[in-house]
């Protein structure tokens, strides 16, 4: 049975749990476009029409600062920085009054042409990076900017010097490209550790998110958010099964995992 038979499976059996009330998520994005793993364009506006029926969708501050929700509330974040964020999914959330977070790896954002990734370096094949003149052009939007680190790697399995570099470097750009504030980090492939979240504090951070699946609780670790991985081989069904909830038996899964990797 294929990976996501499974999920569809688990999800059935245990969908009487799937938890009521108020509810908020943080969407894990990459790029959209028509080669896997990024989410096609079709696939992105299903979901966000159906999102913007059943959910309000808000900025990463507003769900962090907010404590009351009303129903299901959802921020949408961007890894690594490709350009297509410029050219499909700011036009489409432009059209529903809204806006989302991207977490840049700033040596791959040009000055004026467009970086081409590398799928050594982890990044998403057949894709651009943005120019710094598309990143303002998001900001200017009202997209919140939040750093990646500076190259694509796990900070986890380099030298806490290196790491803190990293932490530093991508931050000071950011905020003097932009001239404001980078509050926000994403860990490279949610990899982190007791002291990579020390750093990123360190460094002036206000948040961080990680790749474990579910909502964010009353208690969750600021320096540890959970998000939802929305994947290309997703359909519109299993997208709602995990941003409703029917799918968070995968965090402990994944803790499972992580336990005794």
């Amino acid at each position: 049975m294929s990976h996501i038979a499974w999920k569809r499976r688990f999800g059935w059996l245990l969908g009487g749990l799937a938890p009521a009330g108020p509810r908020k998520v943080i969407l894990i994005y990459h790029a959209l476009g028509p080669n896997p793993p990024a989410v096609t364009v079709a696939a992105f506006r299903q979901q966000l029409d159906w999102l913007h029926a059943h959910a309000e969708l808000v900025s990463l501050p507003d769900l962090l600062q907010h404590s009351n929700a009303k129903g299901l509330q959802v921020a949408l974040t961007f890894d690594d920085g490709y350009a297509s964020l410029h050219d499909d999914v700011a036009p489409l959330l432009l059209q529903c009054g809204t806006s989302a977070t991207v977490y840049l790896n700033t040596s791959h954002i040009g000055d004026k042409e467009r970086q081409v990734s590398d799928p050594g370096q982890g990044h998403y094949p057949a894709q651009e990076f943005l120019t710094w003149p598309e990143v303002h052009k998001l900001a200017d939007a009202g997209w919140c900017i939040g750093s990646h680190g500076v190259a694509h790697i796990d900070l986890t399995l380099v030298d806490p010097k290196d790491a803190a570099s990293e932490l530093e470097q991508s931050r000071q750009e950011i905020q003097l490209r932009l001239q404001q504030k980078c509050e926000h980090f994403a860990y490279t492939w949610g990899h982190y550790t007791p002291r990579l979240q020390q750093q990123v504090r360190n460094a002036g951070y206000y948040s961080a998110v990680s790749a474990v699946h579910g909502p964010l609780l009353q208690g969750s670790d600021i320096f540890a958010l959970p998000r939802i991985d929305v994947r290309a081989d997703y359909t519109l069904p299993d997208f709602i099964a995990a941003v409703t909830g029917r799918w968070d038996w995968l965090r402990y899964k994944q803790r499972l995992e992580r336990k005794f990797s």
